[in-house]
Formats: structure tokens, C-alpha cells, sequence
């Protein structure tokens, strides 16, 4: 028996011929593929065939389903195994794990043989990954990664090509790929190599400038320090054509990723770039040092603008990005400690830049440990959840929506964080937030933002803020910066003009320029 997911979902007989498989039949496969060599429960099952639609008697209904499917994948180990059940495969027998087999042999093949074999791995695709399955929950989290698997092999096999010389060849390929995700940087940077090694210079730049305009205009965000440099190296025609045409590494890049571990047992990722005065940013709601440091996250370039002038600190609170794990404390508390096991690895008094719902841990720490902060810098924050989330159903229904439909809530929130975006827009940025956290932790973190209220704790802050804020900020209202420049003893505020709640690529000079100043405040 052969098994197809890399388009619509088939199963084939020695024959080769697909067998006729019912609606049910097809999203039960689905499910039990996307989970091959697990034990899904009866309950869970359910669930993903039925949805909010389940039939009277759930439990009979899907061994019924069972039965028929088994029945026509006469000879696959289709095993009842408490508290569900279990499909067992062979890699040769699903054409998604061929794909990975042959995409992972690629990666430590010369360049030749990898065009090859990933040619070989992208003929098995016929279409999107689960097709009518892949928005579901029933096979959407095993689509996503298999279309990020497939583009991937794309850039690969692009870049293969490029080592041998081959642009030609690349550039078709490469064009298709940017016109269906043109914010894909990796994509954008083969294609301006391609389009350099074949003469046309001209239009390598122009992809850069509406790379860089897409990039601003969308996520408000900066081209990395990579893809800057190649079309700086291609402006002064320095770039080999071929061989060993990679770009400087940007600054984020380069962290090197280490690990520490609070008092109370969590162990945490963290890293360190640049020279000047420490500066530790916060972790966002959910965000991750890997997605950051890629240049996706929607603070990517103002903290790689920061590192120039700062020595930088990023981290990934407890149950995000590198930092996994169970979490069964979201409280203000344990966020506390958190940052202070960081601040304590950096050795001295520390700079703490909170952004977005980092507020109010930026607060607690700097009044319980004043001799471990110098400055502070707020952007976009507040100090008591209460004044500016003043919608509690609301609140809690985002809540709830994010732990019963991570995808749709990520949509939701990019829409808010950019407002008046594109689907390339929310679809990029939901991809971070799904990145970054699994919809569990989202949940209980976001239930921590709405709960949080520092107030009494602003007189206690000694060390001087800077509070920047958006004045049509969407996500949390303007109103956060008075509560902020009002309680503390001693705050400036910079209202910035825009419907943006992060630092947008239109004012990062003026925004970067003043948190610098600000950390190095000249002296007379």
C-alpha cells in the first residue's frame, strides 16, 4: 500500500490505482498519516473528523470508520492500541516521508548529486500538502511543516545550482517561489545571486528595493544585514558568480545561544552581541531567539540596529523558542526571576528594553532589584493590565480562542499588530507567533498580560525611563504610557504618530537614535 499527503490525500494499492475512500475514510487517514508510529486517542480522533459536528455516538461512529478504512488498506498495520489507535508505515511507502529522506540526503551531498536528489523530492509534490485536510485540525500542524520542508528544498536546490554553475536554472524556479511568499529572504538572496551570474545586475537590484519596500510596507521591518551587504556587494560588482557567495552574517545571527538556569529550576536560552552599555531586551509575549535572530520576528530590526550601538542580550522566557518545557507557573513572579538569572549573567547593572507586554516584568524586577538596573527604556507597554484591557470578555475569549485555535488567533493578532496588512502580512506574521510557542503556553502567557498590575510598585523604580508609545497603538492603547510617565519618579515620554504597535521601519533612526542617547546620556 502507498500513501499520498504531498497534494490530496490517496491511498494506492499494488495496482498503483487510488482507492475509493469516502469523506470520513479520507479525513481519518488523514489524521492517523499526519501522526504515523503515535497512539491517537478515540476522543481525540473524534475531535479531528467530526469537529463541533459529532455524531450521536462518537465512539461507535469512528470504529465503524475504522473498520471500513481497515478493510480497504487490507495488509497496513492499522492497530487498536488504548486509549486509541495507531498507524504504523514504512518511509517508502508515504510519499512525504521519501521526501524527507531525500531532502535530508541532499543537505551532505556534493552539489551535483543534491540537484538531483531534490529534484527527485520535489516531483512528489502534486499540489498543497493534505490539500482539503491542511487547514484542519486534523493534519494542519504536520502541512505547515512539510510546505516549510518543501520550500526549503526549493531554496536548496537553488543553491546547488548556483554551485555549479547552473543560474539558469535556478532563476525559474526562484521566481515562483517569490511570487507566492515574496517576504521570504532566503529565496530573494539566491535569486539576486542568479540574476547576478547571469549578467543582469539591474534586476537583482530592483528585487532588492521591492523586497525592502514589501518588507517596510508589511512588518514595518528592515532587510537583514545580510541581504543589505549582498546588494551592497553587487552595487560595487565584488560578488564571485558562483562560488562562495555568501553575504556577511547578520549581527543577530551571530549570537551564540547559551543556557542558564533559575533558582526555581527552569532552564533558560539566552545570548549576547555587541559592545557598549548591556542592554537586556525582554522576551515578547511568545517570541524565540531563533525566529529573532532570522530577522522574522517583528522586532528583528531594531534590536539588529540596537546591537551596533549596545551589547545586546536577548533570551526566550520559560516554555518559548529554545527555552521548551512544561510551564505551570505564568505569573509576574516567575518572569521575575527569569530576568533576573539573566541580568545576573551579565555580570553588572543592566539596561532593560520592555516592549509590547513586557512592561510590567521590566517593573517588578527594577523595584525589587535596583542594584541590577541602570536605565530603563518602555515601548509600547503599560504598567496595570486593567486600564488599558478594559474589555474582560474580550479578553478572555481571545484567551480561550487561543488555546482552542492557535492558527485563527495568530491571524487575528497580526491583523492588530499591523493593521490594514496583507494575507502575506498576517500569514508571516502568524507563522512567528506559531513559531515561537505552542498554543497552550500562548494561552497561559496571555492569560498572565491581562492579570498584570504593577502600580503600586512605580514609586519604587529609581532608575531613570524612557517610554516611547504609538498614539494609535491597537494593541495596547496609548493609554499604557501615561500610566507609566505619571507613576514613575522619574520617566520621559516620546509619543510616536501611527495606527503601529512596534517599531516601524518608517521611524527606526528616529526611535534607535533616541534609546542610544538615552543609554549614554552625555555628561558635562
Amino acid at each position: 500500500m502507498r500513501f499520498r499527503v504531498l497534494g490530496t490525500i490517496e491511498a494506492a494499492g499494488p495496482d498503483g490505482q487510488p482507492l475509493a475512500l469516502g469523506d470520513r475514510q479520507r479525513a481519518l487517514l488523514a489524521a492517523l498519516l499526519a501522526r504515523a508510529g503515535e497512539v491517537v486517542s478515540v476522543d481525540r480522533l473524534a475531535d479531528l473528523i467530526w469537529g463541533d459536528g459529532q455524531p450521536a455516538h462518537p465512539q461507535n461512529a469512528l470504529h465503524t470508520q475504522v473498520s471500513r478504512l481497515r478493510r480497504l488498506l487490507d495488509g497496513t498495520d492499522l492497530r487498536t492500541q488504548p486509549p486509541g489507535y495507531i498507524l504504523r508505515v514504512e518511509a517508502a511507502d508515504v510519499d512525504a516521508l521519501r521526501f524527507g529522506e531525500l531532502a535530508g540526503a541532499a543537505r551532505h551531498a556534493s552539489p551535483e548529486h543534491a540537484v538531483d536528489l531534490l529534484d527527485e523530492a520535489l516531483s512528489l509534490w502534486r499540489g498543497p500538502a493534505y490539500a482539503e485536510f491542511a487547514d484542519s485540525d486534523a493534519a494542519r500542524l504536520d502541512a505547515i511543516r512539510l510546505e516549510q520542508a518543501r520550500l526549503e528544498a526549493v531554496e536548496a536546490r537553488a543553491a546547488a545550482l548556483l554551485e555549479c554553475g547552473r543560474a539558469a536554472e535556478a532563476v525559474p524556479s526562484l521566481d515562483a517561489c517569490i511570487d507566492e511568499h515574496p517576504l521570504r529572504e532566503q529565496a530573494r538572496a539566491l535569486l539576486m545571486r542568479a540574476l547576478y551570474a547571469l549578467g543582469r545586475h539591474a534586476e537583482a537590484l530592483r528585487g532588492y528595493q521591492d523586497y525592502r519596500r514589501r518588507l517596510a510596507d508589511e512588518l514595518g521591518l528592515e532587510p537583514s544585514a545580510a541581504i543589505a551587504e549582498l546588494h551592497l556587494r553587487i552595487l560595487r560588482h565584488d560578488l564571485p558568480a558562483t562560488r562562495d557567495t555568501a553575504a556577511t552574517p547578520p549581527p543577530l545571527s551571530a549570537i551564540r545561544v547559551r543556557y542558564t538556569t533559575t533558582p526555581g529550576g527552569r532552564t533558560l536560552a539566552y545570548g549576547t552581541l555587541g559592545e557598549g552599555p548591556p542592554l537586556v531586551a525582554l522576551p515578547a509575549w511568545v517570541s524565540a531567539i531563533d525566529v529573532i535572530s532570522s530577522g522574522r520576528d517583528p522586532r528583528s530590526s531594531i534590536l539588529q540596529r540596537l546591537a551596533g550601538h549596545v551589547e545586546l542580550t536577548i533570551y526566550d522566557r520559560y516554555g518559548t523558542g529554545l527555552s521548551r518545557g512544561h510551564v505551570d507557573d505564568y505569573g509576574l513572579d516567575a518572569s521575575v526571576d527569569e530576568l533576573a538569572a539573566i541580568a545576573r549573567r551579565v555580570g553588572r547593572p543592566v539596561n532593560l528594553l520592555a516592549i509590547s507586554q513586557a512592561g510590567p516584568v521590566a517593573i517588578a524586577f527594577a523595584a525589587r532589584h535596583p542594584d541590577l538596573v541602570d536605565r530603563l527604556v518602555f515601548f509600547g507597554t503599560y504598567a496595570s493590565a486593567s486600564g488599558v484591557f478594559t474589555h474582560t470578555e474580550l479578553n478572555n475569549t481571545l484567551v480561550n480562542m487561543v488555546r482552542a485555535h492557535w492558527g485563527m488567533a495568530s491571524r487575528l493578532f497580526a491583523d492588530l499588530f499591523r493593521p490594514g496588512g496583507s494575507d502575506t502580512m498576517a500569514r508571516h506574521l502568524a507563522e512567528v507567533l506559531k513559531d515561537s510557542a505552542g498554543r497552550d503556553v500562548a494561552a497561559g502567557y496571555l492569560q498572565a498580560v491581562y492579570e498584570a498590575d504593577t502600580t503600586a510598585l512605580l514609586p519604587h523604580v529609581t532608575a531613570p525611563s524612557l517610554v516611547l508609545h504609538y498614539t494609535g497603538d491597537r494593541v495596547i492603547p496609548f493609554a499604557g504610557s501615561h500610566q507609566l510617565t505619571t507613576g514613575l519618579p522619574d520617566a520621559h515620554l516620546i509619543a510616536l504618530d501611527g495606527p503601529y504597535h512596534l517599531p516601524d521601519a518608517t521611524n527606526l533612526t528616529h526611535i534607535v537614535e533616541s534609546i542610544t542617547s538615552f543609554l549614554t546620556p552625555q555628561t558635562t
